[in-house]
Formats: structure tokens, C-alpha cells, sequence
């Protein structure tokens, strides 16, 4: 049968089954292995879990079942299509790994044989880290009640997590691609991190390099006895971020196409499938940007990053504190300014180009400056000040309706608009609860005039507050209420040559 005609996944077909067959993340293959033999000799590690975060493609999922291949170990898995909430991680993981294996008890090597845990795709339990009561979680288990007895979605998922990692007599292990995204975008974010933390190991996995991309590549070549030009498989990788997976594919889609021979030409035809998402994280790309060792180089890892220039340029400010000593912060305050008056410059013109400057110019300004630790790897942390006013009480309406109005995304409006909204109902910034001519205008309701104050409908004093907008309110239909541009219009003066920038047909948050 010819490849071309053989169906068969090769991801699957060349999955590794041992740790030796891995490629990449050498130093973290180590630190997993170790873990594991403490766990073989009969020794409870301090931390019972392992979290492999990273980007898809890059062998986590794989690891894990290698390594119970390997061993001979039994293996309990749980992935996001599953159901992970509380009842359903303690009746699979949580009891199982209490218990040794059937086949390590009939083989009466109860110690060395162990059952894996996998908690596959963490990052998507939902929910926060509530507890569910125990008496809730024991009568979906109870074979009497389990019928009537039920716990939607996730609910206290996280909860159990950390109960597992407590209470666990196997090695947890677990897979992540964000781990921001399992400690949840709240105030409590910290302390949900240090919480699980506190319990395992977070072993951070990277891209692949190219030398292993081609040891893959050839690998399953041999294996299935084709032939390819080194120029094809130059072609192959050349775009591929590092994602083992999609490049196996991509051979089996280019056996297709070849035959027993592929050659460049055969590759051609797969660009657009090759060239994958290769956006590096925020946190790799500051880190590696702080200690690039020139300012092209800085700038190409910034604008591969996963965030805009707007975004990174908040990420810099807020990072730049803790890497450079206060010397060193006022020598580059003024690339940070240039920059942002270059991203400013998106709302008044087409100047596309101003997103070029609002990346290079910090990562221009990071490579020029000493560091206040040199030859260490910088302390990084989430700006906190892009988690204000993100909390969904306070965003869940005023966003959609804001969106509604302008005609424009969510997106552009909790991006653009919504941090100056906050900023002008800012009580320390003169903000006044009682002052509803903005909301009145926007076409806002009582309760979105809260959420932009940030008061909870549950507060004493949010009730007279909607108390007295409802009497604000005009007696007609809440549509007619007049706009009051069009209340105070004036004369229009005489008409100049030169167009000023209000002409501009350019959205802008002075516009609006």
C-alpha cells in the first residue's frame, strides 16, 4: 500500500513510548524523570503533581503516556472533552490514586508499579476554586442518588483539583498550554497560583528546535521507507514553529502528494498549512527581549509576540520597575513616552505604521539600559492594572450595550474605550455617583452606571443610587431621549483651506 493510499495517523503511529524517543526539553525530560523514580522507589515526592505547561504539539500529553509505557505503570486519564467536575475527578482520579493497580497487586510489586494520573488540558476547567460541600459531591457518588444527583459543567472542578494533589499516593500529572487561564483573570489570581503551586511542579516545555524537527522528520521517513530531498524538508520546517504534531502531518500530507519521493515542489503546495501560528508568549518574549543581545533582535521577538504593541508596551512599563534600577528607568522614560504617542496616533490617522514604533522603541529602550540584576532571569508579573475594572460584574453588560451603540466589536470597545470610561467615573479623579449626565447620554442603564463606578447592586448604597437614575429618567420612551450635540450646536465657522484633524472620518474616542 502506498502512502499516499494508507490512511493510517502517523501522529499516533509515531507517538513515542519511552522517554529516550523524546526530542527537545532535555533539562525538563530530566526533572520529570527524577520525579518519577522518587515516586518508583517508593518515596512520596513534597509535591505530588506535575504541571508540563506550554504550547501545543510540543509533546506533553505524550510524555506522559510514554512514560507509563515505559515503566509498565497503569495510566488514569482525564481530558477537556470529558466531565471534570468535582464528582467526576474524585470518582476517577482522586480514588484511583489512592489505590495500586490490578496488575501491580497480582503481581505482588505493589511499591514499583504505580497508576499515572493525567489530567489532560487543565487550563480549560472553568469555573473559580469554590468547594462544592461534601454532602453535594457524596450523593452524585452514592449509586442511590447518583440518578437524581448531578453537578453541572465543572462546578468545584479546581476545588478537586487541589484536593488531589493533597491527598494522591500515585504521581498527578498534568498538562497546560496557559497557565494564567487555570488561576482565572480575578483578584484572587495570585493566591489560586500559589495554592497549586504550593502542591506541583510547574515544568514550563518549549518549541522544538529545528535539529529535532529533522531527527522527527527523518524518523518517520525511515519508517516508512520513503525518500526525501534535504531541500523539501528545509521547505517543510522552515516555518514551522516547533510543533512536532502539525509536522508530522504535514509529512503524511506531502507523502500523499510525492509518492515514495518527495521533492520540494511537492512541499510547495503545503506553505499556507505549514506556516502555523508562531507567536511566542508574553513572558518568553520580555524575558528573552531582556537579554537579547542587540535591538533587532529584541524587536523581532516583540513583534512575534502574542500581545499588541499596545498591550506589550503596558507589559514594559509595569516590568521595567523591578528589572532596571531607578538610574536606568529615567534614561529610557523617554523611548517609553515616543511610543506611546506613536500607538495614540492610530486613533486620529491611518499611520499603520505607528504599531512599528510602539514595538521597537521599548524593545530599542530595553536593550540599551543595565539591568539591576544582570545575569539573572528577570522577575516578570501581570500588570496589575490591566486586571482593573475586568471583573465580570462589572463588564457583562456595559460592554455588549457600549458595543451595540458604536457599532464596533467588544473587543475594540473593553480596549479602547472602556479604560477611559473608567478614568472619568474614577471617584478620586472627581467622578461623582450621583452624576448621571454620561450614562443618561450613552444610553446606559441604572445597573451600568454601577458597574462603572464600581459598586455592586448588593451595596446599601447602590439601591438609592438606582433609585434616584430611575427618577432621572425622562417620562417619554428611553429612546427619545435628545442627544445634547444636538442641543448645543453653534454657528459653524467659516470654512479653511487646510483640513484639521476633526475633519477626519477616523473613529476616535474623542469622536465618540
Amino acid at each position: 500500500m502506498s502512502a499516499a493510499e494508507d490512511h493510517e495517523d502517523w501522529t499516533e503511529k509515531y507517538r513515542p513510548t519511552r522517554m529516550g524517543e523524546m526530542e527537545g526539553n532535555d533539562s525538563q525530560l530530566r526533572l520529570i524523570g527524577q520525579w518519577l523514580d522518587r515516586w518508583a522507589k517508593g518515596h512520596v515526592p513534597d509535591k505530588r503533581g506535575m504541571m508540563l505547561s506550554g504550547p501545543p504539539g510540543v509533546g506533553k500529553t505524550t510524555l506522559a503516556k510514554a512514560v507509563a509505557k515505559e515503566r509498565g505503570w497503569s495510566i488514569i486519564e482525564l481530558n477537556a472533552s470529558e466531565e471534570r467536575n468535582a464528582a467526576a475527578i474524585r470518582r476517577a482520579a482522586t480514588r484511583g490514586s489512592q489505590h495500586i493497580s490490578l496488575a501491580a497487586f497480582s503481581e505482588g510489586n505493589s511499591e514499583a508499579m504505580k497508576t499515572i494520573v493525567l489530567l489532560d488540558e487543565v487550563d480549560h476547567l472553568s469555573g473559580s476554586f469554590a468547594k462544592l460541600s461534601e454532602d453535594r459531591i457524596d450523593k452524585v457518588l452514592s449509586p442511590e442518588e447518583e440518578e437524581r444527583a448531578t453537578i453541572k459543567g465543572d462546578s468545584g472542578g479546581k476545588a478537586e483539583l487541589l484536593n488531589l494533589l493533597k491527598l494522591a499516593e500515585q504521581p498527578v500529572i498534568m498538562t497546560c498550554n496557559d497557565p494564567m487561564r487555570l488561576w482565572g483573570s480575578g483578584r484572587q489570581w495570585r493566591r489560586n497560583r500559589d495554592r497549586v503551586m504550593a502542591l506541583a511542579e510547574n515544568v514550563q516545555f518549549k518549541r522544538v528546535g529545528k535539529l529535532h524537527m529533522r531527527r522527527i522528520a527523518h524518523r518517520v521517513l525511515d519508517g516508512e521507507g520513503l525518500s526525501m530531498d534535504p531541500e523539501a524538508v528545509e521547505a517543510l520546517i522552515e516555518n514551522n514553529p516547533g510543533d512536532l504534531r502539525a509536522l508530522i502531518r504535514d509529512l503524511q500530507a506531502a507523502a500523499a502528494i510525492g509518492g515514495q519521493h518527495i521533492a520540494k515542489d511537492d512541499v510547495q503546495a503545503l506553505a499556507e498549512v505549514a506556516e502555523r501560528d508562531s507567536q511566542i508568549d508574553v513572558f518568553r518574549a520580555l524575558r528573552e527581549v531582556y537579554s537579547a543581545e542587540n535591538g533587532r533582535h529584541a524587536n523581532r521577538l516583540l513583534m512575534n509576540s502574542d500581545k499588541d504593541p499596545d498591550e506589550m508596551l503596558a507589559w514594559f512599563a509595569w516590568n521595567n520597575q523591578s528589572v532596571f534600577e531607578d538610574q536606568e528607568l529615567a534614561g529610557i522614560s523617554q523611548a517609553m513616552v515616543l511610543a506611546d504617542r506613536a500607538l495614540a496616533t492610530k486613533f486620529t490617522n491611518r499611520a499603520y505604521r505607528s504599531w512599528y514604533w510602539g514595538s521597537s522603541l521599548p524593545s530599542q529602550a530595553a536593550v540599551a539600559a543595565n539591568q539591576a540584576n544582570p545575569g539573572t532571569s528577570p522577575f516578570l508579573t501581570y500588570p496589575g492594572f490591566l486586571r482593573r475594572g475586568g471583573e465580570a460584574w462589572r463588564t457583562s453588560g456595559v460592554v455588549e450595550s457600549l458595543a451595540e451603540q458604536a457599532g464596533t466589536s467588544k473587543a475594540a470597545v473593553r480596549e479602547d474605550l472602556w479604560p477611559n470610561l473608567l478614568a472619568v467615573h474614577d471617584e478620586t479623579l472627581g467622578g461623582k455617583p450621583e452624576d448621571f449626565s454620561l450614562a443618561l447620554q450613552l444610553g446606559l442603564s441604572g445597573e451600568d452606571h454601577l458597574s462603572l463606578h464600581g459598586i455592586p447592586k448588593s451595596r446599601r448604597e447602590a439601591k438609592k443610587i438606582l433609585a434616584a437614575f430611575d427618577e432621572s429618567l425622562p417620562s417619554d420612551d428611553w429612546d427619545e431621549v435628545p442627544e445634547p450635540v444636538q442641543q448645543t450646536v453653534e454657528k459653524t465657522p467659516e470654512p479653511s483651506d487646510e483640513k484639521s484633524d476633526d475633519e477626519s472620518t477616523q473613529f476616535s474616542l474623542d469622536s465618540f
